[in-house]
């Protein structure tokens, strides 16, 4: 080998492996982006705090969180680290104010009576009844899905609110004196477990969740069969007493890929109870059961129209 074609090959491998090099970084970076997103956006600014209330994918409406900050608040502390992170964003929200006693009590009696109904559920902030936090606590997200969120009593006039999402203990910008002695353990950080005032389902339709201020929200779900690649739906919301309430069904026709060819909408049953739904042996006719007040009955629809 001449030495020009030493020197080629020299420089062809250094090339090479400088290319290499870069796309693993790039890949890196990328995965990196991918689970963890970009920067974090942090701020100690009270004037921004009504922004906590548009921040996308937070599991929380900020109940026990004022809705503003009361002008004749005093000695406020504010902070909110936000992370749009793959799954859901990593949060943390903290909130500190003395008030005085007009404000105080009204605040008091704002946290005694928040709730949130879903159908005949009325749910509402829990107290601490075991001890785990070193003060009085009105607890809307306890241990569910990663997430907590609470206001404490921490002083005269002063009430402490947190809502952190995915944040170890270690982690936390406050004191570890405002965390429960349990944050964070193993037990109920998966979806549907721990408690939470927000309303969360998980069925064949995917999952529905209420993360909103409303106390009384419209709740909505879905049942669904599958007819090969199509799909019969039952539309559904809960009225009052908890019952599922029929708001429309459809006969969906899905393309090898899941793109809708054409849809069937029925309404003649709308605003019925629901109480089941059965496909034919053939699999070209699909009967739903209801009920019309206090009688029972069924249509039938053909699916091969």
């Amino acid at each position: 080998m001449n030495k020009k074609t030493k020197k080629f090959w020299i420089g062809f491998s250094i090339g090479a492996g400088v290319t290499v090099l870069l796309l693993v970084a790039a890949v890196v970076v990328f995965i990196y982006l991918f689970l963890y997103g970009p920067p974090a956006k942090t701020t100690r600014s009270v004037e921004k705090y009504d922004t906590i209330f548009t921040q996308k994918g937070v599991h929380t409406g900020y109940l026990v969180f004022p809705e503003k900050v009361p002008e004749s608040a005093q000695e406020i502390t504010f902070y909110n680290y936000y992370r749009d992170t793959w799954n859901a964003p990593t949060v943390q929200t903290y909130l500190q104010c003395t008030y005085d006693d007009n404000t105080y009590e009204q605040e008091l009696d704002r946290l005694e009576n928040t709730s949130k109904t879903y159908g005949k559920d009325r749910k509402v902030l829990l107290r601490d009844e075991q001890g785990k936090y070193n003060y009085p606590a009105y607890i809307a997200v306890e241990n569910a899905a990663h997430c907590y969120e609470y206001a404490l009593l921490t002083g005269e006039n002063q009430i402490t609110y947190i809502y952190t999402s995915y944040f170890d203990r270690e982690d936390v910008e406050f004191s570890q004196d405002y965390l429960p002695s349990d944050f964070m353990i193993n037990e109920g950080r998966e979806f549907g477990s721990g408690y939470s005032i927000y309303y969360s389902s998980v069925d064949d339709f995917g999952i529905t969740a209420d993360y909103t201020r409303n106390p009384v929200p419209e709740v909505k779900d879905a049942h669904l069969r599958l007819i090969n690649d199509d799909c019969f739906y039952v539309y559904v919301k809960l009225d009052e007493q908890g019952r599922e309430i029929i708001t429309g069904c459809a006969f969906v026709k899905y393309n090898d890929d899941d793109e809708v060819t054409n849809e069937i909408n029925y309404d003649d049953i709308n605003g019925m109870q629901y109480m089941d739904m059965e496909l034919n042996k053939d699999r070209t006719a699909m009967t739903v059961t209801y009920m019309n007040g206090a009688e029972e009955k069924q249509i039938t629809y053909d699916l091969k129209e």
